[in-house]
């Protein structure tokens, strides 16, 4: 796979894992800067095929993916480009960051995700073949309500009927927005930046869905604290100047409780169930966001009761 490597003179260590079962292993020449990422996946996984087409059919579009050089379904490995070690969270959390670079920064973020906004469905058949629609929308409520309401804060009592009815709203309008090509995971963990440039990693969930879905995972993201909201306002007015027509006020906000709700489902399942406990940490900051994007919504009078009784409770137990 990788010419004249030697397993005693290279380094090899490890690169990190993800929320998932995935492990990150580099691999480095001891005096050329030749290095390489494997990465260590179930190749069973349904997600492991999906990495690998939608890497091979959209990196002749978009400049922002690694490069594969070699993958093993029966051992689960894929050998591929190392980008770095900075993320956009790690950049954010440096010394480094200051307000002017960090609006630098978000801003060639942003101009990366229009590029890949508009590419055309048509060059992957497998993002085509996969829609934020009502059913995932629904999913991600749920797993808000199971994980977070029910689980993390004990909140029982709140999950009703008349939840019910107003998930399936904010479910139906979500679906029924205009569809781009998104990311579905697009914050600062999954944008690294590699050379001064802005490149994408964790794509495999790349499907059909609305704009507004990235650019919220992006400017409400709860790993970056400086994402107040004059900030991410900012940044969301420089996003409407160069997509103009994408999103408007409404969808994104509507984008934006939805994919709160899914942060905050998958910050509790994966400290209470996997064991990942740094992930408690966020879950303030992220019903912060979801509250801030709830209050004026006065067609979601249930989601904002949620979201203040969560809070509350988040005093005592976060």
């Amino acid at each position: 796979m990788i010419p004249s490597f030697s397993p005693d003179s290279w380094s090899i260590t490890s690169a990190g894992n993800a929320g998932s079962d995935r492990r990150f292993v580099r691999i480095k020449a001891p005096v050329k800067n030749d290095s390489y990422i494997l990465v260590v996946w179930d190749s069973s996984d349904h997600d492991w095929r999906r990495f690998l087409s939608i890497q091979k059919d959209v990196s002749a579009h978009v400049p922002f993916l690694p490069a594969i050089f070699a993958s093993d379904d029966g051992h689960g490995l894929i050998l591929e480009e190392d980008l770095g070690a900075l993320t956009l969270k790690k950049y954010c959390a440096s010394g480094a960051a200051t307000a002017a670079s960090m609006e630098a920064i978000y801003k060639k973020a942003l101009d990366a995700l229009v590029q890949w906004q508009q590419l055309d469905i048509g060059a992957s058949a497998t993002i085509a073949a996969r829609d934020m629609d009502l059913e995932m929308f629904l999913w991600e409520s749920d797993y808000f309500t199971q994980h977070c309401v029910r689980e993390y804060f004990g909140l029982e009592k709140l999950v009703s009927a008349e939840w019910e009815n107003e998930r399936r709203a904010i479910a139906r309008e979500a679906a029924g927005l205009p569809k781009v090509c998104i990311h579905r995971d697009f914050q600062s963990e999954n944008i690294m930046l590699a050379a001064e440039k802005i490149r994408f990693v964790d794509f495999q969930g790349a499907r059909r869905g609305p704009a507004g879905y990235d650019v919220a995972s992006l400017l409400l993201d709860p790993y970056v604290k400086q994402l107040t909201p004059a900030f991410s306002g900012l940044l969301l007015e420089y996003y409407m100047s160069i997509a103009p027509g994408n999103i408007d006020e409404r969808s994104f906000k509507i984008c934006a409780l939805q994919r709160l709700m899914q942060a905050l489902g998958a910050f509790a399942n994966l400290s209470i169930h996997k064991g990942k406990e740094w992930y408690r940490a966020f879950i303030p900051v992220a019903l912060k966001r979801l509250e801030l994007m709830a209050d004026g919504q006065s067609m979601f009078p249930v989601l904002q009761e949620i979201v203040r009784a969560c809070g509350e409770a988040c005093k005592k137990k976060c």
